[in-house]
Formats: structure tokens, sequence, C-alpha cells
């Protein structure tokens, strides 16, 4: 079979996790929580955005550490919180690449969506388009209760490259679409790779090999 990937926040939507985690935890009484985690992670964030540090380094770094946020959540609330994660990015969706994707799978293709954030709200925006999910896993305790740390590692970069070949086995990977730096090992696996109104690092490597860049315009909801 043939197969297409791709990344979920700034290539298929505009939404942000982080942000709407955050208004989540305001709304159930932990907004004091990410106001602190919000404040004294900016440094780095702005300094990530003045080149001063690797911004995808510091990314992963504040997803992880966002995930402290969620401790003591059961499954259940976890689950609710991704699934208001996954409708909000889906009212922010990029509806032009997220076409791309539905004719692919029309076609025969699978459609895996591989991210950075929650498995549970990849999988939820996901199978709005029939397709999979590949993310970052949320650690529960044996009561079933958010240990507030990753069931392993922020899927993005090699790692997330590393776990699209598995996926695909021997099938072959028509496309894979992606909008930051830490997508291009991803992106380097497929026949045609797009870069998705690309950051600087992956602008200067699609232009490099050729690749397919879409630049941003306006989308519907």
């Amino acid at each position: 079979m043939s197969a297409v990937v791709s990344d979920l926040e700034g290539t298929l939507t505009t939404g942000e996790t982080w942000r709407i985690v955050g208004e989540y935890l305001a709304a159930h009484g932990r907004g004091w929580r990410y106001r602190l985690f919000f404040y004294s992670h900016l440094p780095g964030a702005m300094a990530a955005r003045a080149g001063l540090i690797n911004a995808q380094r510091y990314r992963e770094r504040w997803f992880e550490d966002m995930t402290a946020l969620l401790a003591g959540f059961s499954r259940a609330q976890v689950e609710e919180l991704m699934g208001i994660v996954a409708e909000e990015l889906w009212r922010a969706r990029r509806a032009h690449v997220v076409a791309e994707l539905e004719r692919h799978r029309a076609a025969g293709a699978r459609v895996l969506i591989a991210s950075g954030t929650y498995q549970q709200a990849a999988e939820a925006f996901a199978a709005r388009i029939g397709g999979e999910a590949i993310a970052t896993p949320i650690q529960f305790d044996d009561a079933g209760r958010a240990t507030g740390r990753l069931d392993g590692v922020v899927s993005t970069g090699e790692v997330k490259a590393v776990r699209v070949r598995a996926w695909l086995g021997n099938d072959e990977l028509l496309a894979a679409y992606g909008d930051t730096e830490g997508d291009i090992p991803m992106l380097r696996l497929a026949a045609q790779p797009v870069a998705v109104c690309p950051d600087a690092a992956l602008r200067a490597e699609a232009v490099k090999c050729g690749w397919r860049i879409i630049e941003p315009h306006a989308s519907p909801t």
C-alpha cells in the first residue's frame, strides 16, 4: 500500500495545544499553576524566538514541562481535555492542506498524523479524516492518574521519523507534510516532501532540495 504522513500543529492547523491547555486549566481551578509555568518559561521562549537558543529543543522542553500541570488528572479528565484540544485544533485547521490528505485517503492511501502533541489529541484529530496517529504519550500510574510526566520522549525530530518508519512497514511513503526544522527527518522519508508555511530552517532545506512549499493563506474553518 501507499501512505502519506503529516505533522499536526503549524501544518494541518494554526491552533496550539499549549494555549488550549492553558485555557482549560484556567477554567478548572489551575490557572495560577499555568501562569507560574508560563511566566517562568517565557524568557526561554523569547530567547528561542530571537535565535539565541535552539528553538526546536526549547519547544520540546516547554511541552515536556507543561505535562507536569496535568499531574493527578484521571484518564477521563485527560480524555476530556484532549477532546477539547482536538476540537480547537480542528476549528483552526488549514482546510487546503487537510483536503490534500483527504484526497490521498480517497485514492486508497493510509493517512498518518505524526505529531509532538499528546497522543489522545492527535488521535481525535486524525479520526476526523479517517487517519491514524503517532504522537506523545502521557504517563499514568497504576490508579489511572496522570503522573505529570511523559511516557517516553516528545515525538519530534529523529524520534518522530523512527516511529513513522516503523508504522510504514513495507508501504511506500508518497508524501509528507511538515512546518518546522523538527519535521525534516520525517520529510526526507517521502517521495514528495512538502513544507507548509515553513520556519526558516525548513524553508532553507526545502529550497536547497527542491521540495514543494505551501505558503500561508487564509483558509475557511
